[in-house]
């Protein structure tokens, strides 16, 4: 009995010791790597995995390979990466962002479909979210896709910063009435209490402030009480 249980559990430390061999990449492959990603060198990619390095190997920094092609337009290696079934779409680089916010962000609306629907990465999650990222640049289409497919569109940043407020820095009146036309909540305020209104002093975009205090008082039957007002 005692060398029966002995013998499968040292196989399986073998086996675990011996895998972690294979998809060890030397500092030589993850230099290459980086290189490769960043100038869309998709053959010497498909070399390095073929080599037995991971998909998901992070470069120096710390940020993921498919990450690092997507920030650098390298859409041949972005493909490769996408194409393996190995890859995690959901890794994030050092600053809590994944694949799905960097397109989101610079509006890659083909991209950001192909992470959802082909490789499921997931539209949400806690503190910055891709939706945040989509409204930041004005995204309206990419907003619209990510909110059919489950986001949430009063999410919180770690500053309690909404979609709703991301979006008024971009300017665009038609992401901003679809926010509020889908359910963002104008009453919400972040960490230093400010409301969308607030923002929308604060950058100087005069004509979304007013509309949107506007729409305050049809919504709430009262004036805005101004701000910024901090709840705690």
């Amino acid at each position: 009995m005692r060398s029966s249980f002995k013998f499968p559990h040292l196989f399986y430390v073998y086996l675990l010791c011996f895998s972690g061999l294979i998809s060890a990449q030397t500092a030589d492959q993850i230099t290459d790597f980086t290189k490769a990603a960043k100038f869309d060198d998709v053959s010497e990619v498909r070399s390095l995995i073929k080599a037995g390095v991971t998909p998901n190997t992070l470069d120096p920094k710390g940020t993921p390979m498919l990450i690092l092609a997507i920030r650098d337009k390298s859409f041949k290696v972005t493909d490769l990466l996408l194409a393996n079934p190995a890859t995690d779409v959901n890794l994030t680089n050092k600053s809590g962002e994944n694949a799905l916010m960097l397109a989101a962000f610079d509006g890659e609306l083909a991209l950001v479909k192909s992470l959802v629907l082909q490789k499921k990465a997931a539209v949400n999650k806690l503190g910055w979210a891709p939706i945040h990222y989509a409204a930041t640049n004005g995204h309206l289409e990419i907003t619209q896709f990510l909110m059919a497919n489950g986001a949430q569109i009063n999410a919180l940043s770690p500053s309690e910063t909404t979609p709703l407020m991301m979006s008024i820095g971009s300017g665009n009146d038609q992401l901003i009435k679809y926010l509020l036309d889908n359910g963002a909540d104008l009453r919400m305020r972040n960490h230093e209490g400010y409301t969308a209104i607030d923002v929308a002093q604060l950058f100087g975009k005069d004509d979304i402030r007013d509309g949107l205090m506007s729409r305050w008082v049809k919504l709430y039957n009262q004036p805005y009480p101004g701000g910024p007002k901090k709840t705690h």
